[in-house]
């Protein structure tokens, strides 16, 4: 800033705050100039807080009355305002042409502009590091010239990303709306697993409850024909109770005939029964329930790899034992039942249990199948083999 400018500066600042002026400016009846701010730290200072007050000129000390107005009488200077806003414009310039004066000059050589452009180091120099400094073995040029290169291709890029940009913008606005439609799509589909995984659990459960009132119903018609049955087995045992009573402490021969008589019949009646009512084998089928309550859902996703490779080895030793034993020495059937039950019930849900299941699966073929197969093939081919399902 030179002496001119600096003198302006002084003109235009305030004498309270010592600053240039922050509009609005409030002229005294004195001729001094000052900021409204200043002014109202001024009557403050002086404790002139009536709008009827009085107050002094911090420069000429000359007493300005407000006259019931407040500080609202005072005259707004706006020459000194404009002049200002001119200044301010005017000082901005030079300072921005000081700082891009100050941009050019040599760090190393503060006097000194740089004007060549040092093409190995691709930094811009001045003279002195060209003939005397670190660039003195390199290759330079003019920086007017590498400039309005360096301007040209700087343009052309900018032009080229402008162009990227446009041809991106498309593709963008795709992939906003994809993402959109994704987080829309992911909500819906959440919505959609929630009412429909819902229905499946009722409809699963009332399918299950349905089939547990069937094994109770199922459960109460067998149970009802056992009692029968049982009922029917211990008749004979009743009535040879009944007679044995009877023949030892009837009361006379009238009471023995009144009683013989009724006691013939029911002995006539079992006589006509050949044999010993037979009794039903069948029980509850834990196999036709377990398909009727996996119908329509894939096992495969349930049971696990391991447990799977368990079924395949028990079944395929099952085979080759059954091949190899008679159908005169096989074991137990309920005993190879029970067992077999308790793998396929572990299956897929206790792996731990499945295993200990098959252990003992394992051993009762290794046993059966030491006491109870056939010696020879000559022997096997005589016989014939029942086999058994699982």
């Amino acid at each position: 800033m030179n002496v001119a400018h600096e003198a302006l500066a002084k003109e235009l600042s305030c004498p309270v705050c010592l600053e240039l002026f922050t509009p609005p400016v409030l002229e005294l009846p004195c001729g001094h100039n000052y900021c409204k701010q200043c002014i109202e730290a001024t009557l403050f200072s002086q404790n002139c807080t009536h709008v009827n007050g009085h107050f002094f000129c911090p420069m000429c000390r000359k007493l300005t009355y407000l006259r019931g107005k407040g500080i609202g009488i005072l005259k707004r200077n706006i020459f000194a305002e404009n002049v200002l806003e001119k200044f301010k414009q005017e000082l901005e310039i030079i300072c921005g042409k000081e700082l891009s004066q100050q941009s050019q000059m040599c760090e190393k050589h503060k006097e000194e502009f740089m004007n060549l452009m040092c093409l190995h180091d691709d930094m811009p120099i001045c003279s002195i590091c060209k003939l005397f400094g670190d660039h003195k073995c390199h290759t330079v040029a003019k920086l007017s010239d590498i400039y309005q290169q360096r301007k040209k291709c700087f343009t052309e890029d900018m032009k080229s990303l402008h162009v990227r940009s446009e041809s991106a913008s498309q593709t963008i606005q795709e992939i906003e709306k994809l993402m959109n439609d994704t987080v829309s799509a992911c909500k819906d589909t959440k919505t959609m697993i929630e009412a429909v995984g819902a229905s499946l659990l009722t409809e699963l459960k009332s399918k299950i409850n349905m089939l547990k009132m069937k094994v109770e119903s199922e459960r109460v018609q067998k149970m009802e024909r056992l009692q029968e049955t049982l009922a029917a087995l211990h008749g004979p045992t009743q009535l040879y109770l009944q007679m044995k009573c009877l023949l030892d402490s009837h009361l006379n021969p009238v009471h023995f005939l009144k009683e013989d008589k009724l006691l013939r019949g029911e002995v006539a009646r079992f006589a006509q029964q050949e044999g010993l009512p037979q009794v039903p084998k069948e029980g509850i089928s834990v196999s036709q329930y377990f398909k009727e309550l996996v119908k329509g859902i894939d096992m495969k996703d349930f049971v696990s790899s391991e447990t799977n490779k368990l079924l395949l080895r028990s079944a395929e030793e099952h085979d080759a034992w059954m091949s190899s034993c008679s159908n005169l020495n096989v074991p137990s059937a309920e005993d190879l039942d029970q067992i077999i039950h308790k793998i396929i019930c572990s299956l897929g849900f206790k792996s731990k249990e499945a295993e200990e299941s098959y252990d003992e699966y394992e051993s009762f073929l290794s046993t059966s199948s030491a006491n109870n197969c056939l010696e020879t093939a000559q022997e096997m081919e005589g016989m014939s083999v029942d086999r058994i399902d699982l």
